[in-house]
């Protein structure tokens, strides 16, 4: 049986609709079985066999070729890439453009294919096209819960200015209490301006913090400077729990359907809970020992359970699921995992969880059958090459690991690659001071890079303010970018005047992300606001 087979019939993207028209897979082989000439036609009818996959010397040849060209679903997309491999560029693009035409605007092909135009307006040396087209990538990524943060090389957080990391980067801990902290018993209780036990957590990107509240069976919204929360999921006990929630763990924000994602540990599930004015949510996945869960930009779900060990993906609408870390029972080879409890996944859809009991954080390639080893894996301990039951885990756009040393009461960054880490929160052992943690559990960043900790035993949630603001120095500048020659003027530029489309020695600028430019009119004695594509200021 041939399963290498001509690439794909794509004669409905024809541009003849009367002709049939078939794409051959790069590298097709054929066995030539005839050659003839017809002289009534006087044309040559040349018949050819596809070469089986079962072709004993051609074997192995054929299956590399379609691992590197994939066998999944042919679109405009698929032809444009191939066409590019063959340097039709002009081609290329003119496929993808039509692609791009058919395409909804919430379609999740579209961030894969404004990468493609951008790579290829780049290869073909248009620099000022390419620049769009990643802007346009980047204005429709949906944030990976904290992957989508760029935190600086040289991020410093405030820690009283003691030195605990290593010669590259410097933190300190003045720990800001956000959320929870208030009255007696360490602060915990069932008010709205305390917390008790808090797990799990999620900042929104205007600094809202969503919190899974284990003890109180619910999840608080606590708004950016707020000195209480309210409840937006459960909240009365977990009696009646068809209803409500019992210990829940995590918590994610779904912006598309705008509804909380919940692990409802102590039933065993995982809950959709409207974010506005919700008073019961729906469950999506039963029967699970759920504790962390998080979602891709596609939509789909990875659930930690750490009862089978082993992390599942869900796409939309599953309800089974598959294994992609894991699952092969507790212990503590590669293919393995013990007690895991939370989980990450990146923009290339690399799964990093939280490996409990093997005192690690593993980080699973799509599609790998084992794991490697990214932070810890010695016996449990303080060192910097040690882990100690690590719990809530982060991963930022250069690979470096953030997790939280929970018996260590310290929340480490392992950078990638390295043997060891280092602390930028806590360290100084248990207890309730600014500079110390209680065994934590969560941690999240918010699109400036400050960092929230969920302080599990001081009942409430600890913000570490960033020191260098993201401004330029967070931009992701691919090795091989470059720039156009000739520069486009976007603000000023009519003459030196007073005019709302004139500047007068402008200095500093800032731009924001929906590419306003904020201009320090130096000698108008005034800040002016350009709007993206307009031709004057205000």
């Amino acid at each position: 049986m041939v399963t290498t087979k001509p690439f794909a019939d794509i004669s409905k993207h024809s541009e003849f609709a009367d002709e049939s028209e078939v794409l051959f897979m790069i590298g097709s082989i054929f066995r030539l079985n005839s050659i003839n000439h017809n002289d009534a036609d006087k044309m040559w009818i040349i018949r050819m066999t596809l070469c089986s996959d079962d072709e004993h010397n051609l074997k192995q040849v054929l299956i590399h070729m379609r691992q590197q060209i994939g066998g999944g679903e042919t679109n405009l997309q698929t032809l444009g890439k191939v066409l590019w491999k063959m340097g039709k560029l002009d081609l290329a693009e003119k496929y993808f453009n039509r692609l791009l035409k058919e395409l909804s605007p919430n379609d999740p092909l579209l961030s894969s294919l404004y990468e493609d135009l951008g790579e290829l307006a780049s290869q073909a040396g248009n620099y000022d096209m390419s620049v769009q087209w990643h802007q346009k990538l980047l204005a429709i990524k949906i944030p990976l819960r904290a992957s989508s943060v760029n935190i600086p090389l040289n991020a410093k957080w405030a820690r009283n200015g003691i030195t605990v990391a290593g010669e590259n980067a410097r933190w300190a801990q003045i720990g800001i209490t956000v959320a929870g902290g208030n009255g007696k018993d360490n602060g915990q209780g069932n008010g709205l301006n305390q917390l008790n036990r808090p797990c799990g957590l999620y900042v929104d990107d205007d600094q809202t913090i969503y919190i899974a509240d284990w003890g109180n069976h619910r999840i608080v919204e606590w708004k950016n400077g707020a000195t209480s929360g309210q409840v937006v999921a459960g909240g009365t006990g977990w009696k009646f729990w068809a209803t409500l929630l019992k210990n829940p763990c995590d918590v994610i924000v779904d912006k598309e359907r705008d509804s909380l994602i919940i692990s409802d540990n102590g039933n065993n599930r995982v809950v959709r809970w409207p974010r506005r004015n919700g008073t019961s949510g729906e469950t999506i996945i039963s029967n699970i020992d759920c504790i962390g869960l998080t979602m891709d930009e596609n939509g789909s779900l990875y659930v930690v359970d750490y009862g089978k060990h082993e992390v599942r993906r869900y796409r939309i609408g599953e309800t089974e699921g598959i294994v992609v870390a894991g699952g092969h029972g507790p212990g503590n080879r590669l293919d393995q995992l013990n007690s895991p409890q939370y989980v990450f996944v990146d923009r290339d859809h690399s799964v990093y969880v939280s490996d409990w009991g093997n005192n690690r954080v593993m980080k699973w390639m799509e599609d790998a059958k084992q794991g490697i080893v990214v932070a810890g894996g010695q016996e449990p301990g303080n060192s910097l090459t040690q882990l100690n039951r690590p719990r809530g885990v982060v991963v930022d756009q250069l690979g470096t690991v953030y997790v939280v040393d929970h018996e260590s009461h310290r929340i480490m960054r392992w950078p990638k690659g390295a043997k060891q880490g280092s602390v930028i929160a806590g360290g100084n052992g248990y207890g309730g001071q600014s500079n110390q943690l209680s065994l934590p559990i969560g941690l999240s960043f918010d699109r400036q890079g400050n960092l929230y900790v969920a302080d599990e035993y001081n009942h409430r949630v600890q913000k570490f303010t960033i020191e260098v603001p993201l401004r330029a120095s967070s931009v992701d500048i691919h090795p091989n970018a470059k720039w156009a020659k000739n520069g486009l003027i976007v603000a000023g530029g009519n003459g030196e005047g007073n005019g709302l489309n004139q500047l007068n020695y402008s200095y500093g600028l800032y731009v924001d992300d929906d590419q306003t430019i904020y201009v320090a009119d130096t000698w108008n004695h005034r800040i002016v606001e350009w709007k993206y594509g307009a031709t004057s200021g205000q």
